[in-house]
């Protein structure tokens, strides 16, 4: 997984930590289970989003090609569900 942003990411994670919430590692997770598709591997990039908690992300396969462009919406408590979208 490409961190694009180490800091905003680093911070979001602290918080997620700081809270003893789980979900957003099980996003993570998700998308890192994602590039180790063996039917088709893939590279996550992950970047800065303007919500505080969230990112956007960008699936690329080793054609060039783009796969799917979402975000991850992080919102800690008292939210606790998950989303990759």
């Amino acid at each position: 997984m490409k961190i694009l942003n180490e800091e905003h990411f680093e911070n979001v994670k602290r918080y997620a930590e700081s809270i003893g919430d789980t979900s957003l590692q099980k996003c993570l997770d998700r998308l890192k289970s994602w590039e180790e598709n063996p039917d088709r591997p893939s590279e996550i990039s992950l970047c800065y989003d303007h919500a505080p908690y969230s990112f956007g992300f960008t699936q690329r396969y080793p054609d060039g090609k783009t796969g799917i462009v979402g975000g991850l919406l992080y919102h800690g408590i008292p939210d606790r569900s998950f989303a990759v979208m």
